[in-house]
């Protein structure tokens, strides 16, 4: 059921031009049932809308999967959602431990990742434990960047009991003075 949503995200996402959810079980070959309660979940975080009274004809809003979000320490950061569902469905299949860890199987930086654990952190859609990272609340994708909390990552992990790791200092290399 949770790749049928995925599906129709994706389809949501990508298709340009008005649809209905015949349209979306033929072309994903989910549930017409999920279809419509995924079709809720859409108009409900304003990703479409309705554009007929008489018949169910849906749209997308273009422009708001991606949140411009204004913060002291993260400046003017657009926040994709299909990111944040690839970050919460990462959590869900993975077990991940770190920021270096994540970057890796995302494929991004870590500051990248930082920021987005950060915003997810901030709005409660991801937890930390003591085993790592994990999805808390996949419905609170839609409010990432409406809060973010500077400095929740370690926050967290100082209450679940996280220690930090301890750094080696580097050694300086000697220098010459002839």
């Amino acid at each position: 059921m949770r790749e049928q949503r995925i599906m129709i995200d994706r389809f949501v996402d990508s298709y340009p031009n008005y649809f209905n959810v015949d349209m979306i079980c033929q072309c994903t070959g989910a549930d017409p049932e999920v279809v419509t309660e995924r079709l809720r979940h859409l108009i409900v975080g304003d990703v479409i809308r309705k554009i007929s009274k008489h018949e169910d004809i849906y749209i997308t809003n273009r422009g708001l999967y991606a949140t411009r979000v204004a913060t002291i320490h993260s400046g003017n950061w657009n926040f994709d959602i299909k990111a944040c569902q690839d970050i919460c469905c990462l959590l869900r299949c993975a077990k991940v431990r770190s920021i270096r860890q994540l970057a890796t199987l995302m494929k991004k930086s870590r500051q990248w990742v930082y920021l987005y654990l950060e915003a997810l952190i901030s709005v409660d859609a991801v937890g930390i434990n003591k085993s790592g990272y994990y999805t808390k609340n996949m419905a609170n994708i839609f409010k990432v960047g409406s809060v973010i909390k500077k400095g929740i990552i370690s926050e967290q992990r100082d209450a679940c009991g996280i220690q930090p790791k301890k750094r080696s200092k580097k050694a300086a290399k000697p220098t010459n003075n002839n």
